[in-house]
Protein backbone atom coordinates (compact mmCIF):
# COMPACT_ATOMS: atom_id res chain seq x y z
CA UNK A 1 0.00 0.00 0.00
CA UNK A 2 1.21 3.68 -0.90
CA UNK A 3 1.86 5.96 1.47
CA UNK A 4 -0.96 8.09 -0.34
CA UNK A 5 -3.30 4.89 -0.31
CA UNK A 6 -2.49 4.89 3.78
CA UNK A 7 -3.59 8.23 4.16
CA UNK A 8 -6.47 7.93 2.32
CA UNK A 9 -7.41 5.10 4.34
CA UNK A 10 -6.82 6.66 7.51
CA UNK A 11 -8.92 9.77 6.39
CA UNK A 12 -11.97 6.60 6.36
CA UNK A 13 -11.37 5.33 9.69
CA UNK A 14 -11.25 8.89 11.88
CA UNK A 15 -13.23 7.45 14.94
CA UNK A 16 -16.23 10.07 15.75
CA UNK A 17 -15.42 12.61 18.17
CA UNK A 18 -15.68 11.16 21.94
CA UNK A 19 -14.57 7.81 20.71
CA UNK A 20 -10.76 8.20 20.36
CA UNK A 21 -11.01 10.99 17.38
CA UNK A 22 -8.45 13.17 19.20
CA UNK A 23 -5.26 10.99 19.61
CA UNK A 24 -6.36 9.58 15.87
CA UNK A 25 -5.65 13.14 14.56
CA UNK A 26 -1.59 12.72 14.82
CA UNK A 27 -1.91 9.26 13.24
CA UNK A 28 -3.84 11.02 10.10
CA UNK A 29 -1.59 13.79 9.81
CA UNK A 30 1.71 11.53 9.86
CA UNK A 31 0.27 9.95 7.21
CA UNK A 32 -0.14 13.09 5.05
CA UNK A 33 3.08 14.57 5.57
CA UNK A 34 4.80 11.37 4.37
CA UNK A 35 2.61 11.13 1.34
CA UNK A 36 4.19 15.09 0.90
CA UNK A 37 0.78 16.38 0.54
CA UNK A 38 0.41 20.25 1.50
CA UNK A 39 -0.54 21.09 4.97
CA UNK A 40 -3.50 23.40 4.09
CA UNK A 41 -4.99 20.23 1.94
CA UNK A 42 -4.17 18.11 4.55
CA UNK A 43 -6.28 20.23 7.01
CA UNK A 44 -8.89 20.72 5.10
CA UNK A 45 -9.33 16.70 4.03
CA UNK A 46 -9.28 16.05 8.01
CA UNK A 47 -12.13 18.38 8.87
CA UNK A 48 -14.19 16.94 6.20
CA UNK A 49 -13.38 13.21 7.34
CA UNK A 50 -14.12 13.78 11.00
CA UNK A 51 -17.72 12.04 11.84
CA UNK A 52 -20.75 13.23 13.52
CA UNK A 53 -19.93 12.46 17.33
CA UNK A 54 -20.63 13.80 20.80
CA UNK A 55 -18.46 16.86 20.32
CA UNK A 56 -17.40 19.29 17.58
CA UNK A 57 -13.86 19.30 17.03
CA UNK A 58 -12.50 22.55 16.67
CA UNK A 59 -10.02 23.84 14.26
CA UNK A 60 -7.36 23.89 16.90
CA UNK A 61 -7.34 20.43 17.42
CA UNK A 62 -6.57 19.67 13.67
CA UNK A 63 -3.58 22.47 13.69
CA UNK A 64 -2.18 20.77 16.48
CA UNK A 65 -2.01 17.70 14.90
CA UNK A 66 -0.59 18.69 11.77
CA UNK A 67 1.68 20.98 13.45
CA UNK A 68 3.40 18.11 15.97
CA UNK A 69 3.47 15.96 12.99
CA UNK A 70 5.57 19.02 11.10
CA UNK A 71 8.01 19.10 14.20
CA UNK A 72 8.37 14.93 14.52
CA UNK A 73 9.08 14.95 10.58
CA UNK A 74 11.43 18.41 10.92
CA UNK A 75 9.03 19.74 8.57
CA UNK A 76 8.60 23.16 10.13
CA UNK A 77 4.92 24.70 11.42
CA UNK A 78 1.63 25.18 10.30
CA UNK A 79 -0.58 28.01 10.38
CA UNK A 80 -4.72 27.34 8.59
CA UNK A 81 -5.84 30.21 6.58
CA UNK A 82 -8.57 31.85 8.60
CA UNK A 83 -12.34 30.81 8.61
CA UNK A 84 -14.80 32.46 9.70
CA UNK A 85 -17.03 32.28 12.84
CA UNK A 86 -19.95 30.00 12.58
CA UNK A 87 -23.59 32.30 11.83
CA UNK A 88 -25.19 29.68 14.03
CA UNK A 89 -23.59 29.94 17.70
CA UNK A 90 -25.48 27.33 19.17
CA UNK A 91 -26.07 24.86 16.17
CA UNK A 92 -28.35 21.90 18.37
CA UNK A 93 -31.08 24.95 19.50
CA UNK A 94 -31.42 26.30 16.31
CA UNK A 95 -31.77 23.31 14.19
CA UNK A 96 -34.35 22.43 17.03
CA UNK A 97 -36.28 25.85 16.74
CA UNK A 98 -36.59 24.88 13.10
CA UNK A 99 -37.60 20.97 13.27
CA UNK A 100 -40.56 22.51 15.69
CA UNK A 101 -41.55 24.92 12.97
CA UNK A 102 -42.03 22.12 10.76
CA UNK A 103 -45.78 21.38 9.44
CA UNK A 104 -44.47 18.02 7.56
CA UNK A 105 -43.91 14.75 8.91
CA UNK A 106 -45.10 12.34 6.59
CA UNK A 107 -43.88 11.78 2.68
CA UNK A 108 -47.25 11.34 1.17
CA UNK A 109 -47.27 15.45 2.64
CA UNK A 110 -44.40 16.21 0.84
CA UNK A 111 -45.66 14.95 -2.92
CA UNK A 112 -48.83 17.23 -2.17
CA UNK A 113 -46.86 19.93 -1.55
CA UNK A 114 -44.12 19.33 -4.36
CA UNK A 115 -44.57 22.37 -6.87
CA UNK A 116 -43.65 19.62 -10.17
CA UNK A 117 -46.52 16.89 -9.50
CA UNK A 118 -44.93 14.04 -9.10
CA UNK A 119 -47.65 11.87 -10.72
CA UNK A 120 -45.23 9.05 -12.20
CA UNK A 121 -44.41 5.35 -11.06
CA UNK A 122 -40.80 5.39 -8.59
CA UNK A 123 -39.56 3.65 -12.33
CA UNK A 124 -40.16 6.94 -13.78
CA UNK A 125 -37.94 9.19 -11.41
CA UNK A 126 -34.85 9.26 -13.28
CA UNK A 127 -35.80 10.39 -16.53
CA UNK A 128 -38.37 13.19 -15.05
CA UNK A 129 -35.68 14.27 -12.84
CA UNK A 130 -32.55 14.45 -15.03
CA UNK A 131 -35.13 16.13 -17.44
CA UNK A 132 -36.56 18.66 -15.14
CA UNK A 133 -32.74 19.90 -13.28
CA UNK A 134 -30.83 19.41 -16.41
CA UNK A 135 -30.01 20.68 -19.42
CA UNK A 136 -30.07 17.97 -22.96
CA UNK A 137 -26.70 19.02 -23.27
CA UNK A 138 -24.88 18.78 -19.91
CA UNK A 139 -22.38 16.48 -18.92
CA UNK A 140 -22.99 14.06 -16.10
CA UNK A 141 -21.51 11.52 -13.97
CA UNK A 142 -23.99 8.21 -13.28
CA UNK A 143 -23.01 5.46 -11.92
CA UNK A 144 -21.67 3.76 -8.73
CA UNK A 145 -18.87 5.00 -6.60
CA UNK A 146 -16.04 3.89 -8.52
CA UNK A 147 -17.67 4.16 -11.74
CA UNK A 148 -16.18 6.56 -15.06
CA UNK A 149 -18.75 6.48 -17.32
CA UNK A 150 -19.38 10.81 -18.59
CA UNK A 151 -22.89 10.94 -21.14
CA UNK A 152 -24.74 14.06 -21.74
CA UNK A 153 -28.10 14.23 -19.99
CA UNK A 154 -30.28 13.57 -23.36
CA UNK A 155 -28.21 10.53 -23.63
CA UNK A 156 -28.90 8.96 -20.07
CA UNK A 157 -32.21 9.69 -20.87
CA UNK A 158 -32.42 7.98 -24.18
CA UNK A 159 -30.95 5.00 -22.43
CA UNK A 160 -33.49 4.93 -19.65
CA UNK A 161 -36.32 4.86 -22.08
CA UNK A 162 -34.59 2.35 -23.95
CA UNK A 163 -34.79 0.42 -20.91
CA UNK A 164 -31.25 0.54 -19.34
CA UNK A 165 -30.05 0.21 -16.09
CA UNK A 166 -30.24 2.60 -13.82
CA UNK A 167 -27.35 3.46 -10.95
CA UNK A 168 -27.26 3.96 -7.56
CA UNK A 169 -25.22 7.94 -7.62
CA UNK A 170 -24.98 11.07 -9.75
CA UNK A 171 -22.87 14.14 -9.31
CA UNK A 172 -25.11 16.84 -8.36
CA UNK A 173 -23.23 19.29 -10.95
CA UNK A 174 -22.63 19.23 -14.56
CA UNK A 175 -19.08 18.51 -16.05
CA UNK A 176 -17.19 19.49 -18.35
CA UNK A 177 -16.49 15.80 -20.66
CA UNK A 178 -13.38 16.31 -20.26
CA UNK A 179 -10.37 14.50 -18.77
CA UNK A 180 -8.37 16.40 -16.27
CA UNK A 181 -5.10 15.08 -13.75
CA UNK A 182 -6.32 13.25 -10.58
CA UNK A 183 -4.98 15.41 -7.45
CA UNK A 184 -2.60 12.24 -6.63
CA UNK A 185 -0.89 12.59 -10.29
CA UNK A 186 -2.12 8.54 -10.56
CA UNK A 187 -4.02 9.21 -13.91
CA UNK A 188 -6.36 11.11 -15.14
CA UNK A 189 -10.03 11.27 -14.45
CA UNK A 190 -13.36 12.64 -15.59
CA UNK A 191 -15.78 13.05 -12.69
CA UNK A 192 -13.84 15.55 -9.90
CA UNK A 193 -13.97 18.48 -8.31
CA UNK A 194 -11.52 19.83 -11.45
CA UNK A 195 -14.42 18.75 -14.03
CA UNK A 196 -16.83 20.62 -12.73
CA UNK A 197 -18.27 23.03 -15.70
CA UNK A 198 -21.26 24.75 -14.04
CA UNK A 199 -22.07 25.45 -10.29
CA UNK A 200 -25.51 24.69 -10.25
CA UNK A 201 -26.49 22.36 -6.76
CA UNK A 202 -25.30 22.12 -3.57
CA UNK A 203 -26.09 18.70 -1.78
CA UNK A 204 -27.07 18.64 2.12
CA UNK A 205 -27.60 15.64 4.74
CA UNK A 206 -28.25 14.74 7.97
CA UNK A 207 -26.75 11.27 9.00
CA UNK A 208 -28.06 11.29 13.02
CA UNK A 209 -31.61 13.07 12.51
CA UNK A 210 -34.59 10.78 12.77
CA UNK A 211 -36.45 10.54 8.98
CA UNK A 212 -40.10 12.55 11.02
CA UNK A 213 -37.03 14.91 12.05
CA UNK A 214 -35.44 15.43 8.58
CA UNK A 215 -39.09 16.02 6.80
CA UNK A 216 -40.25 18.39 9.72
CA UNK A 217 -36.94 20.35 9.08
CA UNK A 218 -37.11 20.88 5.12
CA UNK A 219 -40.51 21.46 5.29
CA UNK A 220 -39.70 24.70 7.88
CA UNK A 221 -36.14 25.18 6.32
CA UNK A 222 -35.68 28.49 4.23
CA UNK A 223 -33.69 27.51 1.65
CA UNK A 224 -33.70 27.17 -2.13
CA UNK A 225 -34.54 24.15 -2.73
CA UNK A 226 -35.09 22.21 -5.58
CA UNK A 227 -35.37 18.89 -4.53
CA UNK A 228 -35.71 15.79 -2.09
CA UNK A 229 -34.34 12.48 -2.29
CA UNK A 230 -35.52 9.40 -0.70
CA UNK A 231 -32.23 7.37 0.06
CA UNK A 232 -33.66 4.43 0.33
CA UNK A 233 -33.11 4.30 3.97
CA UNK A 234 -33.72 7.03 6.29
CA UNK A 235 -31.84 9.77 5.28
CA UNK A 236 -33.60 12.11 2.68
CA UNK A 237 -30.97 14.14 0.27
CA UNK A 238 -31.59 17.27 -0.60
CA UNK A 239 -30.81 19.53 -3.56
CA UNK A 240 -29.79 23.45 -3.29
CA UNK A 241 -30.06 25.70 -6.41
CA UNK A 242 -26.14 27.32 -5.43
CA UNK A 243 -26.86 30.77 -7.69
CA UNK A 244 -30.20 31.65 -5.41
CA UNK A 245 -27.34 31.76 -2.63
CA UNK A 246 -24.71 33.72 -4.54
CA UNK A 247 -23.00 34.31 -8.34
CA UNK A 248 -20.80 31.13 -8.41
CA UNK A 249 -18.71 30.51 -11.30
CA UNK A 250 -15.41 29.56 -10.01
CA UNK A 251 -13.86 26.75 -7.65
CA UNK A 252 -12.96 29.96 -5.73
CA UNK A 253 -16.60 31.29 -5.42
CA UNK A 254 -17.60 28.13 -4.65
CA UNK A 255 -15.11 27.51 -1.70
CA UNK A 256 -16.03 31.08 -0.27
CA UNK A 257 -19.85 31.10 -0.99
CA UNK A 258 -20.53 27.66 -0.96
CA UNK A 259 -18.18 26.03 1.50
CA UNK A 260 -16.91 28.62 3.67
CA UNK A 261 -20.15 30.45 4.15
CA UNK A 262 -22.89 28.27 3.73
CA UNK A 263 -21.40 24.60 5.10
CA UNK A 264 -18.91 25.98 7.41
CA UNK A 265 -20.97 28.97 8.32
CA UNK A 266 -24.50 27.79 8.87
CA UNK A 267 -25.02 24.38 7.99
CA UNK A 268 -22.28 22.68 9.98
CA UNK A 269 -23.15 23.80 13.29
CA UNK A 270 -26.79 22.48 12.19
CA UNK A 271 -25.47 18.94 12.59
CA UNK A 272 -25.51 18.64 8.50
CA UNK A 273 -22.98 15.87 7.09
CA UNK A 274 -19.54 18.28 6.03
CA UNK A 275 -18.54 15.80 3.75
CA UNK A 276 -21.25 16.98 1.25
CA UNK A 277 -19.34 20.43 0.82
CA UNK A 278 -17.17 19.55 -2.73
CA UNK A 279 -19.10 20.59 -6.23
CA UNK A 280 -18.87 16.68 -7.42
CA UNK A 281 -20.50 15.41 -4.45
CA UNK A 282 -22.20 11.92 -5.10
CA UNK A 283 -25.96 11.80 -4.47
CA UNK A 284 -28.34 9.63 -4.47
CA UNK A 285 -30.17 9.06 -7.96
CA UNK A 286 -33.90 8.59 -8.07
CA UNK A 287 -35.44 5.77 -9.70
CA UNK A 288 -32.46 3.51 -8.67
CA UNK A 289 -33.76 0.12 -6.78
CA UNK A 290 -31.39 -0.07 -3.75
CA UNK A 291 -31.63 -3.74 -2.00
CA UNK A 292 -35.17 -3.57 -3.49
CA UNK A 293 -36.32 -0.55 -2.51
CA UNK A 294 -36.34 2.51 -4.78
CA UNK A 295 -34.52 5.52 -4.25
CA UNK A 296 -37.37 8.22 -5.13
CA UNK A 297 -38.13 11.46 -5.45
CA UNK A 298 -40.04 13.59 -2.67
CA UNK A 299 -40.53 16.96 -3.90
CA UNK A 300 -38.98 18.78 -6.67
CA UNK A 301 -38.70 22.14 -8.65
CA UNK A 302 -37.74 23.44 -11.59
CA UNK A 303 -36.07 26.71 -9.46
CA UNK A 304 -34.85 26.65 -6.06
CA UNK A 305 -37.48 27.53 -3.39
CA UNK A 306 -38.56 26.63 0.07
CA UNK A 307 -41.03 23.49 0.34
CA UNK A 308 -43.81 25.78 2.02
Amino acid sequence: MSLLDRYQESLKNIPPPGCGCHAYLLSVANHGIMAGLNTEAIFQDVRRSIPTGNRQIPDKEITDAISKALSDHKCGSFTPKATPTPVVQDGKAALQRIIDQGTITEDADLYDASPVKITWEPEEDTVNFLSILFDPGEYLFIGDKFGTTVKTSGEWIDGYKKGAKTSPHIIVNPLSGLCVPKKDRSGTTMRSDANVKTFKYCLVEFDALSREEQIRFWSAAKLPIVALIDSAKKSIHAWLAVQELARIETSEDWQREIKTRLYQGLLSPLGVDRSCANPARLSRLPGHKRDGIYQRLLWISREGRPVL
